[in-house]
């Protein structure tokens, strides 16, 4: 029995005259050609915003790929291309702070690392031969105690399913491995790092004329995968949801015909599945990104009727919000950024001009809501945080005393939690810390209020 829960708010406004405020909500676009293809983005604890993808002629000839670094005011750092035919499908941070990329170059798989804070090129792989295969995903991982980056290696038409693993310090290939018993007839285009150990990638393809979709839980092994399948059209991202738990977000086709969006949900350890779907009600509509926030809040990012949009899907499925995004030029969302301080960033291409198919990227920083928020996320001089650089241990100082019901945390350079606060006015060991840059990032009533980076010795 088919089981629909919704409500359905639909808002809509205009970004025409937005620009960076003290709240460090911005809506800015982007030129690299005539046609750009942002394709897969990133932040590190920053804000900082990495996006790759690439650009053509408009006569669709002569791709090259781009990545761009802005700061968390949308202002543009550094850029860097390809001077080759080439694409990027994918990137990732790595523990040192830096840049992998993955995709194609001269029609051969192609991988390379660059500096996050120059945007200058540390090492590079490229195959020897083509064969019509790229590499479509990168995550950093960590095998057993060991660093590495895994990707994917598709294309199209049916192929056997190809894992590759390097050495994020030098590019050194380290093994790869194929698997003989399972074929997909469609391209990797997305994948996440469900644990540290464990990567999910996904594609979406047609097998007898029906749409089917697969999560591969990787584990780094062919002998420890395994495969989830199920009715696709397109997989706008995949997740963690929760202990040993994946989710995965798909835009899909009934057996009547109607399109809905779903969250499918996956315990590795029982392998029991759950989900619900969420009927949007529009004739003309797509669903390309996702991300899911700290509070569990899924957002999807689309087009509704060619005008970019919203859904929020709350973290037990039982219902949807749904919003428009009117704008001066059309716009597509393609992905979106779910931020530690609940807000987003939302990353698409804008259409320039209606006389012909031009494109730009644009990214826009938004409150929890989609919104530009009028509350200010930062405190003045209320904190302090000392010793900087620290060896042993930091204070972080309330100066008023009106924050201790506030929830502090220490992020590292990737963005992820590496020690929890409880305290805010007593002292915080971080000798337990590798040496390099942090972040403390302090909430109360999940607001972010303070944002402070650190050097530990």
């Amino acid at each position: 029995m088919k089981k629909k829960l919704f409500i359905l708010v639909i808002s809509m406004f205009l970004f025409a005259s937005i620009s960076s405020t003290a709240q460090n909500y911005y809506n800015k676009t982007y030129n690299f050609g005539a046609i750009d293809h942002p394709v897969a983005i990133i932040t590190d604890s920053l804000e900082n915003v990495y996006v790759c993808g690439w650009y053509e002629d408009e006569n669709n000839e002569n791709q090259r790929a781009f990545i761009l670094k802005t700061d968390n005011n949308g202002q543009e750092i550094w850029r860097d291309t390809l001077d080759v035919p080439s694409k990027y499908f994918a990137l990732c941070l790595t523990h040192t702070g830096d840049i992998a990329l993955a995709g194609s170059q001269n029609n051969r798989c192609f991988l390379n690392l660059r500096s996050s804070q120059t945007g200058m090129e540390i090492w590079e792989y490229e195959e020897s031969e083509s064969d019509d295969y790229w590499f479509a995903t990168v995550n950093e991982v960590i095998d057993s105690t060991v660093y590495k980056l895994h990707v994917v290696k598709t294309k199209y038409g049916p192929h056997r399913i190809w894992d590759y693993l390097f050495d994020p310090i030098d590019g050194n290939y380290l093994y790869d491995y194929k698997d003989i018993d399972n074929t997909i007839y469609g391209i990797t285009h997305t994948s996440s790092l469900i644990d540290h150990d464990q990567v999910w990638s996904a594609s979406a393809y047609s097998e007898n004329n029906e749409q089917m979709g697969l999560i591969v839980n990787q584990n780094f092994r062919p002998e420890t995968s395994f495969y989830w399948f199920f009715n696709a059209l397109h997989i706008a991202g995949v997740h963690h949801y929760f202990d040993n738990q994946g989710c995965v977000v798909r835009y899909f086709q009934w057996s009547d015909g109607e399109y809905d969006m779903s969250v499918l949900i996956l315990d590795y350890n029982i392998y029991e599945v759950w989900g619900n779907s969420f009927e949007i009600m529009h004739d003309n509509f797509s669903v390309t990104g996702s991300d899911k926030h700290k509070n569990g809040k899924f957002i999807i990012t689309g087009t509704i009727i060619n005008e970019l949009a919203l859904w929020f899907i709350d973290h037990d499925l039982t219902y949807m919000e749904e919003q428009i995004i009117t704008t001066q030029k059309p716009r597509t969302g393609i992905d979106v950024i779910a931020l530690s301080s609940l807000d987003m960033i939302l990353m698409g291409s804008e259409q320039p001009n209606a006389s012909n198919n031009t494109t730009d990227v644009f990214l826009m920083k938004l409150d929890n809501n989609g919104l530009v928020s009028v509350i200010k996320n930062k405190l003045p001089d209320q904190l302090s945080i000392y010793p900087n650089p620290a060896s042993d241990k930091i204070f972080i100082k309330d100066n008023n005393h009106s924050l201790q019901a506030a929830n502090a945390q220490i992020l590292n350079s990737m963005g992820r939690t590496v020690k929890t606060i409880s305290n805010l006015n007593s002292p915080v060991s971080v000798s337990d810390l590798p040496s390099g840059l942090y972040v403390v990032v302090i909430y109360s009533n999940n607001k972010l209020l303070y944002r402070k980076k650190f050097i530990k010795r």
